[in-house]
């Protein structure tokens, strides 16, 4: 009986029991590369979209199937934050949610339903001026930092879900906490990359900001009910009081970008 050439173990069949690899590899002639290439390509895409679609459209539906051990048709929780974190990221570079407004000389931001605008201090106007830097030029400077500051953000929102549904539901796993954790930031953070974009499209910043916060109630509420099993009343104190901590975790995010302006002066 042949061994796997990755571990080592006997093959009962074409692929791996011990490591799960495929004891066919990959085609030697160029023809049958470029056919296994854009296949495994299209297989990962095929998975992507099926997740992303079911991320935004099915609240709780992909944490209830990773949970229950159905992990190879979607991606992988952390794949998918990331793949969500990267595309806010681009959306930022184009909108950004926390900039120095250089006409007003404050640090203005917006998150749903979290906002700040608040001027720099005349001491860190001071500073600037004494060493000839404008803010135009600050602002660039400003700009770089907030996006490196941006990873303590994603790391805190998915410690502090994980952590808000440990708290809310005892007797649950450490896992389901985490992976619905992710999810949900996951939503959270396309929501905001929506609600960044519409209001290009008019004057809508008031409902749209609404709506999302809405949105983002009803989405919680809803996987919440789904992966947890809990009534209905308890389950929507619980989703409201969830949105009421996030929302409070972004808004000392974003005052601390303000220290962060003072700092960098």
């Amino acid at each position: 009986m042949p061994n796997c050439a990755n571990c080592g173990a006997g093959l009962g069949g074409r692929y791996c029991p011990r490591c799960g690899q495929d004891s066919k590899g990959p085609p030697q002639n160029a023809v049958g590369l470029i056919g296994f290439f854009t296949s495994t390509v299209t297989g990962l895409e095929s998975k992507a979209v099926q997740s992303f679609i079911t991320l935004m459209t099915r609240p709780g539906r992909l944490t209830r199937a990773y949970i229950d051990g159905q992990r190879v048709r979607y991606s992988s929780p952390v794949q998918l934050y990331l793949w969500c974190t990267a595309f806010f990221f681009l959306v930022q570079a184009i909108s950004p949610v926390v900039r120095l407004d250089t006409d007003a000389g404050q640090v203005v931001s917006s998150l749903s339903a979290v906002s700040i605008g608040t001027e720099l201090s005349p001491e860190t106007l001071r500073r600037l001026e004494d060493q000839g830097t404008t803010l135009p030029v600050f602002a660039e400077r400003f700009d770089a930092a907030v996006t490196a500051y941006f990873p303590i953000l994603l790391i805190a929102l998915v410690a502090a879900a994980a952590l808000m549904m440990a708290l809310q539901f005892w007797g649950e796993t450490a896992l389901t906490h985490a992976v619905f954790a992710l999810h949900w930031a996951a939503f959270y953070f396309m929501l905001e990359v929506l609600r960044q974009l519409l209001p290009r499209l008019g004057d809508w910043v008031t409902p749209v900001s609404v709506l999302t916060t809405l949105v983002a109630v009803g989405y919680l509420y809803a996987a919440m009910r789904l992966v947890y099993r809990r009534g209905r009343i308890g389950t929507v104190v619980r989703a409201l009081l969830s949105i009421i901590a996030f929302a409070a975790l972004l808004g000392t995010w974003l005052w601390s970008t303000i220290a962060l302006a003072e700092k960098i002066a």
